[in-house]
């Protein structure tokens, strides 16, 4: 609300709904979207969230797409790596499979979502996109495979070099955080992160639920 998006297509004409979503920003038609200014973009990256998200979102919905937000020449040039921001963009269109798209600002977003809407008009979509149903599991190893892959920021690849290394998935979850560096080579700060879900207490309070840590400095190198 604060980014006068929804004002801004309400002045246009556009009938909006607000409601708490459990994945994404907006919904229009068959399309589920997620909006992130730049500066979201690298934080939610550097935190691990990013990735989170996106498995999040295409797990949930057919169709999504990713707006982000600014001026990324301005943020890119403050960076020591520019290469860690293009190639989550990367990671984000080629592995998950999201439609990206750049605006300069709020207005520009909210034309690209102003069209868009006119778009699935057109078409006819549904109002209401097609959620994903939980993929069939045919063999012990996708069971496997996806067992692993729900762990934090591992993905199909590092799943499959987790399970090689430790023979099963009672072993990388007994493993301790040193085990999973020095055996499974996944880096100190994503074997912390591991272990930090696998060992805290479960508290249904959203209250009280802590959230993990993340070295933020481990992944601008």
């Amino acid at each position: 609300m604060r980014s006068g998006i929804i004002g801004t297509l309400r002045k246009r004409g556009l009938s909006v709904h607000v409601r708490t979503l459990d994945v994404g920003d907006y919904v229009i038609g068959e399309y589920a979207i997620e909006r992130k200014t730049v500066h979201d973009f690298l934080s939610s990256l550097y935190s691990g969230r990013l990735f989170e998200q996106a498995q999040r979102i295409s797990t949930s919905y057919e169709t999504y797409l990713l707006i982000v937000e600014g001026d990324i020449q301005e943020v890119l040039s403050g960076l020591r790596n520019p290469r860690v921001f293009w190639g989550a963009v990367l990671s984000l269109a080629l592995k998950f499979g999201f439609k990206i798209f750049f605006t300069l600002n709020p207005d520009q977003t909210a034309e690209l979502l102003f069209v868009l809407a006119g778009k699935s008009a057109r078409e006819g979509t549904s109002v209401t996109p097609s959620l994903v149903k939980k993929p069939r599991m045919g063999t012990i190893k996708d069971w496997q495979m996806n067992i692993v892959e729900s762990l934090p920021t591992i993905g199909p690849k590092l799943a499959e070099q987790l399970l090689k290394q430790f023979g099963n998935v009672r072993h990388i979850f007994e493993a301790s955080s040193a085990e999973l560096v020095l055996k499974g080579g996944i880096g100190p700060t994503r074997s912390a992160r591991i272990s930090q879900v696998i060992d805290s207490e479960f508290t249904a309070d959203r209250a009280k639920q802590t959230k993990l840590a993340w070295n933020h400095e481990a992944l601008k190198t």
